[in-house]
């Protein structure tokens, strides 16, 4: 992996999601770049709202234009000195444009984003993931990391697997994007109906995750409620990095079959891979 983007507001950064980047940098040898956005298109956000996300003081008498500007000067500058002080190189970008499209534009020519769950361009109040992190996470066209509030090392890989070809993609992404991570403790989590047989093939997986990792475990756990199940497993883990499939399916799908990422980017603490088959 040679680049990863550091998805970020220009009047409000995520100190959290940066220090992570650079984390991510140093493991991977990789250059950080740092996408600055700011939608100068639709503004939908109120100047007391900007004010109060920033990282620095309103200045009295000064147009919010140029108090953007300014903000947006220090969210830039703190980045540098971060990516400069944790021996990282970083690179910039500022993006103009409507947000949304101007990251998944980015995200074409990368190798893994790191965004903040709680990113937002919204005039109102959002849960997390925003909307906005929804649409990257349904779009992107690399991996996507969600950054954790707290990060204090990883001891664990946990990979969720459902017998489909997009965990197991997410699977051989992780591994092929991390590979000093081969020698961590890697448990697959695989959750089934009452009575069921894991679906895939279960000889094959066990056979790559050796090939791959040195310390690796397969887990099936039976419970007909896969997301409730596979959030309770992951709340009780800490410094794990877990790894999930496809985030974006159909609207009947969905409806069909609830989406087990939604509940764990809501509640999980902990870093979160996610990728597209």
């Amino acid at each position: 992996m040679e680049k990863i983007l550091f998805i970020s507001d220009a009047i409000s950064m995520s100190r959290e999601c940066l220090d992570f980047s650079c984390y991510l940098g140093n493991l991977t040898h990789s250059k950080v770049t740092g996408v600055f956005l700011e939608n100068q298109e639709l503004e939908l956000r109120s100047p007391e709202m900007i004010q109060e996300m920033a990282v620095c003081a309103p200045v009295r008498g000064v147009a919010l234009d140029v108090q953007k500007q300014l903000y947006r000067d220090k969210n830039i500058s703190l980045f540098k000195n971060i990516c400069a002080s944790n021996g990282v190189n970083a690179e910039i970008h500022k993006n103009l444009g409507m947000p949304a499209a101007e990251v998944l534009q980015e995200s074409r020519y990368a190798d893994l984003l790191v965004i903040d769950a709680a990113t937002s361009f919204s005039w109102k109040p959002e849960s997390t993931p925003t909307a906005f992190v929804k649409e990257i996470l349904e779009k992107s066209e690399c991996p996507v990391i969600i950054a954790p509030s707290n990060f204090d090392g990883i001891d664990e890989i946990v990979f969720t697997y459902n017998g489909s070809s997009s965990s197991m993609f997410a699977i051989k992404q992780f591994a092929h994007l991390f590979p000093a991570l081969r020698y961590s403790k890697v448990t697959v989590v695989s959750i089934a109906d009452n009575g069921k047989e894991v679906k895939g093939d279960k000889a094959r997986l066990e056979e790559w995750l050796t090939a791959h990792y040195d310390h690796s475990t397969v887990v099936v756990i039976e419970d007909a409620n896969v997301s409730r199940r596979l959030l309770e497993y992951l709340f009780g883990k800490e410094k794990v990095f877990i790894v999930m499939g496809a985030y974006g399916r159909s609207l009947l799908s969905k409806a069909v079959i609830p989406n087990p990422a939604e509940p764990v980017l809501k509640l999980a603490t902990q870093p979160i891979f996610i990728s597209h088959y």
